[in-house]
């Protein structure tokens, strides 16, 4: 198997910055080690802003559009993406270079990522990529990301999140994302995603975890699921489907003061690895 790391080194627009440092420091101390180790052929980039004074708007397009391209070349080339980036807003690049057309979203996140410009009230662009990817915001910003079509809400299964907002909540009901508490259900939610897909992305925001078990950034949220819950899934998503690529978001190497966000992550993409076909 050949894996391609993706790092995307920005939160909001700022390069290496607070969770801008995580992809680097996943990669070298976590990733790039451990896919060396279980024999993959690994080949790395980084991903780029040309911009040396970029908006956070600009920016997090601008990265979606390079991730795109990036990831749709590597799966032409026969690797498996694993994108590293800051901010969850990235995933919708991540996608389109999957194809939107015919790619469902297993995404692991604490929070509801469904706010818009008109419902937000902190003003984070981070917290809009679910409402990005399904088209309710942004539009003319997102038709410029290559390959770039509103996924339908019923091909998303948003999974862990304890910290959604009433007006995301209203949102994702009204576009049919399937919303799970945990993994218990996700095999039979799968069994139908399975019959509208060729294959998913599997995002997971390390925020997703208990932080009695692992503290990945500042918005880490009691009531998290274990470890071996998220690592689960894999297996289950290749049992009906295709995982097509997989990205993980939202660390702060500030936050992980006993590295074991660094060591859940490895334990994420080694499950996800050994669940792909050789």
């Amino acid at each position: 198997m050949k894996v391609c790391i993706l790092t995307v080194p920005y939160d909001s627009g700022h390069y290496r910055v607070r969770m801008g440092r995580g992809p680097e420091h996943l990669a070298d101390i976590g990733l790039n080690p451990l896919v060396s180790s279980l024999g993959y052929q690994l080949t790395a980039e980084e991903v780029l802003l040309p911009d040396s004074y970029p908006a956070e708007i600009q920016s997090a397009f601008a990265l979606s559009r390079k991730v795109a391209e990036r990831v749709w070349v590597q799966r032409s080339q026969g690797y498996f993406p694993v994108v590293l980036s800051g901010n969850c807003n990235t995933a919708v690049g991540a996608v389109c270079g999957c194809g939107c057309r015919t790619t469902g979203v297993v995404w692991f996140d604490a929070h509801g990522e469904a706010n818009t410009p008109e419902t937000t009230t902190s003003g984070f662009l981070d917290g809009m990529a679910i409402a990005i990817l399904t088209g309710q915001c942004w539009h003319k910003l997102a038709v410029a990301i290559p390959e770039f079509e509103p996924v339908t809400g019923t091909r998303i299964l948003l999974v862990g999140s304890r910290h959604v907002e009433a007006e995301e909540s209203l949102l994702l009901d009204r576009i049919g994302v399937t919303r799970l508490a945990g993994v218990d259900d996700l095999e039979s939610s799968l069994k139908s995603l399975a019959h509208e897909v060729d294959g998913v992305y599997l995002h997971v925001d390390l925020d997703v975890l208990d932080p009695a078990l692992a503290v990945a950034n500042q918005w880490a949220t009691p009531g998290g699921l274990t470890i071996e819950a998220v690592t689960s899934a894999a297996q289950a998503i290749q049992t009906h489907t295709t995982i097509k690529g997989l990205g993980i978001a939202s660390y702060d190497p500030e936050w992980d003061h006993d590295r074991r966000a660094v060591r859940a992550a490895c334990s994420i993409v080694k499950s996800v690895l050994s669940a792909l076909p050789a």
